[in-house]
């Protein structure tokens, strides 16, 4: 039965890949994210603290650092402060 299923899925989607069709999502940011992306960029680029701008943006660091290479930002390699 399982095969059967896996057989006329893969023949759909050779049959929607003849007729010029493919599948998945578009690659990129919608419009919000990619305002949030330029706003994180001018943010890092002022030396704010990558902590500081997630939290403002509303985002998570990963995806800080997701929209900070989609603006092509060179990201610093991370040093850790001394105690005084």
């Amino acid at each position: 039965e399982r095969e059967i299923i896996r057989e006329r899925t893969n023949a759909g989607l050779a049959a929607a890949r003849a007729r010029g069709r493919v599948g998945g999502r578009k690659p990129g940011l919608d419009e919000d994210a990619q305002r949030k992306a330029r706003i994180a960029a001018s943010y890092y680029e002022e030396g704010m603290p990558v902590n500081q701008i997630a939290k403002d943006l509303d985002i998570s660091k990963a995806t800080l650092y997701k929209y900070l290479r989609f603006r092509g930002v060179e990201i610093g390699k991370y040093e850790r402060q001394a105690c005084e």
